[in-house]
């Protein structure tokens, strides 16, 4: 205990020391509790550490001042259970924010929290622990008895029946079809889920699932027993199933409830029809590389075997952002090198672009990021032109070579132009144009011959340049201080994309001059930047702070006031971003 107290005063020094116009007594505040939803199975009932095949409920807590704590509570107002990071019946595991577990032993140790702190909470099994809509308030127990809590609002899981597949007239229910098929067998990239790792039971490995989506229908009485799905490109092979004990990774089966079909062990029964994701881990990237044959095969009850190759479905995007693939030469001529929708008979270069979004696009350009050539769909801009043809391979462009087309969800389409072949190596930036001011900006698979920018944090948390350059909009959100409000001048954008998963709590960008803008509410000579993610701006409108929790390829637009160095044709700016944890990471980016 002295030894304790000994490091308790070293700690209250360091405070002191760093806020000297703080009160003498040290506290915390519980700043803020946020549900981030039951997506994973990170641990079993009580203490056990071995994911059990049920989603978890995951919280996090936000703290800000300094002292000790020595336990944490979790109750569920609405049901009044109550979880503590001590308690071996209602266990609550918490984690650091390194990923560490707080409270490994059983119980929680002395924890101490300087300037600011950022706790996972994890409760078992999600569909017991919220069985309906509830609110919930953590609560962190101080060294000196003191409490502080922060509440939340917490939705349970709703297992609605999948919606019913348009089916042809007379075509047999599900659970009486006419035989058994499978009905829908598409690979869909990467997902946003982790359930599948290199082992035979369900379970999170820190590596992002590949998904595949399936519909399987079987005749009544039939059961499915067994799931196996092969790939192969060239001479390599990787395989996944359902079968216990084999040493092979399992395939994670999860229903339009986004509930795990798989048993403990990682098998698998079901019947009737089934629609759902298969999600396996990727690990040598065989199911990414162009060229790959997917497989499925289902076993069933009475011995026999069902198999479908893969289709292409739509590739899974993150809201607000869009990703591109260069597909090559194609077979089609439908640009030349003038604004006409005209061919010139020399086969046309595409770019697959994949949007998830909502809103009218009114630009694409496409840029050859190793040679700086461009083609655009905007009249008269001095570029060739760039073709936008959808799926069903119809010209979304007008008259003129503009395009205004709207889009609610994902969408795809291609990008075609006219290149030399044998410049034609990329990779290729896609900038897409909103009507109301937001760009989304994408990179083909590739290096380019100079990296737009560097990167001075660490990789694995960091909010890197998506832009090449600053690019003025036609919108009007910020002005040239730190007033949330338009000034009647076109605002200046910047992308950027978020590695992580956690919360920024203040952004400062820099010339190299070191004035700039940043989101910081004293009167410091900078000016506002304001920051999007989609159509809605993030910052407080009293005095332009934000706090805004971010995921892995998340983006956001940054705005903000020309100082007059934007549009030259050269500069640098650095981008330092404060974390929630009070630590600083820096971007810079160079054009």
């Amino acid at each position: 205990m002295k030894k304790f107290a000994a490091v308790l005063s070293i700690f209250a020094a360091a405070f002191l020391f760093l806020c000297p116009s703080a009160d003498a007594a040290l506290t915390l505040k519980a700043e803020s509790l946020v549900f981030n939803g039951a997506q994973e199975d990170l641990r079993g009932a009580g203490t056990a550490a071995t994911p059990d095949g049920k989603q978890d409920a995951v919280f996090t807590l936000y703290l800000t001042g300094a002292q000790a704590i020595r336990d944490i509570t979790l109750k569920n107002e609405t049901t009044g259970v109550t979880w503590s990071a001590s308690s071996q019946s209602n266990f609550l595991a918490v984690k650091s924010s390194s990923g560490e577990l707080v409270n490994a032993s059983g119980r929680m140790p002395i924890t101490p929290v300087l300037l600011a702190g950022q706790f996972t909470l994890i409760l078992n099994d999600a569909a017991n622990a919220i069985p309906k809509d509830s609110k919930f308030t953590a609560t962190a127990i101080l060294i000196d008895g003191a409490t502080t809590s922060a509440s939340t609002t917490a939705a349970a899981e709703k297992k609605a029946p999948a919606p019913e597949e348009k089916k042809p007239a007379g075509a047999a229910p599900a659970g009486g079809a006419a035989k058994d098929e499978i009905v829908l067998f598409e690979s869909r990239s990467e997902s946003d889920l982790d359930l599948a790792g290199a082992g035979e039971a369900v379970g999170a490995n820190s590596h992002r699932d590949f998904r595949f989506d399936a519909v399987i229908r079987l005749t009544k009485g039939m059961q499915a027993r067994g799931v196996k799905i092969t790939a192969e490109n060239g001479g390599d092979r990787a395989q996944w199933d359902t079968v216990p004990g084999n040493g092979t990774p399992v395939v994670v089966l999860v229903d339009p409830a986004k509930t795990i079909i798989n048993k403990s062990d990682g098998s698998v029964v079901f019947t009737d029809e089934i629609r759902c994701a298969m999600l396996v881990d990727d690990k040598t990237g065989i199911l990414s590389r162009q060229g790959t044959k997917a497989r499925l095969t289902i076993t069933l009850s009475d011995g026999k075997m069902m198999e479908k190759e893969a289709t292409a479905g739509k590739r899974i995007v993150a809201r607000n952002s869009v990703a591109v693939e260069f597909r090559g030469t194609g077979s089609y001529d439908f640009v030349g090198q003038n604004k006409k929708l005209q061919s010139n008979m020399n086969p046309d270069s595409f770019v697959k672009a994949t949007v998830n979004a909502k809103g009218r696009i009114t630009g694409v350009r496409v840029t050859n990021t190793k040679n700086g050539a461009s083609w655009d769909t905007a009249p008269g801009s001095g570029s060739p032109l760039a073709a936008i043809i959808a799926p069903d391979r119809k010209k979304l462009n007008n008259s003129d070579g503009s395009v205004a087309f709207d889009i609610d969800g994902t969408e795809e389409f291609n990008v075609a132009f006219d290149e030399a072949k044998d410049v034609g190596t990329g990779p290729y930036k896609i900038t897409i144009v909103f009507s109301d001011g937001r760009l989304l900006e994408g990179l083909t698979a590739g290096k380019a011959a100079a990296e737009p920018a560097t990167t001075a944090a660490p990789a694995e948390r960091a909010l890197l340049f998506v832009s090449a350059k600053p690019e003025s909009v036609p919108v009007d959100l910020v002005g040239k201080n730190k007033n949330c409000k338009p000034d009647g001048t076109k605002d200046m954008s910047l992308i950027v994309r978020a590695t992580v998963k956690d919360v920024i709590r203040a952004l400062v960008l820099t010339d190299d001059s070191g004035k700039g803008w940043d989101t910081i509410p004293s009167n410091n000579g900078r000016w506002l930047i304001g920051v999007r993610d989609g159509g809605k701006l993030l910052n407080s409108a009293k005095n332009g702070s934000v706090r805004i929790e971010t995921a892995p390829g998340k983006e956001y637009q940054l705005l903000v006031q020309n100082n007059g160095k934007l549009n030259l044709g050269y500069g640098k700016l650095l981008l330092s971003v404060t974390w929630g944890d009070g630590s600083v990471t820096e971007t810079t980016l160079k054009w």
